[in-house]
């Protein structure tokens, strides 16, 4: 137990100082998040699902966004029967 003790301190010991090697920005930033942690549990994947809605919109290189995530998926399902045929 001692000994798992002694690496935790080293490993904190190591992240305080590569902190110290940050910009004042980086550290502050951390400071942030570490004062008002957030648990992901609080966010439903409902209310995740609602804030992703229309992140394409506006994009100029995407002119109908459900063909384009039609043509994503497209690829995953050529990429998904590839790995399944090396894989017998």
């Amino acid at each position: 137990m001692q000994h798992a003790k002694q690496m935790e301190g080293e490993l904190f010991a190591d992240v305080i100082k590569k902190i110290q090697h940050l910009s004042a920005s980086q550290q502050n930033f951390i400071q942030e998040m570490l004062s008002h942690p957030k648990s992901p549990l609080l966010v439903s994947k409902k209310t995740l699902l609602k804030r992703s809605y229309g992140l394409w919109a506006g994009r100029k290189d995407i002119s109908d966004s459900i063909e384009y995530v039609d043509n994503i998926r497209r690829g995953w399902e050529s990429r998904l029967k590839r790995v399944q045929c090396k894989s017998r």
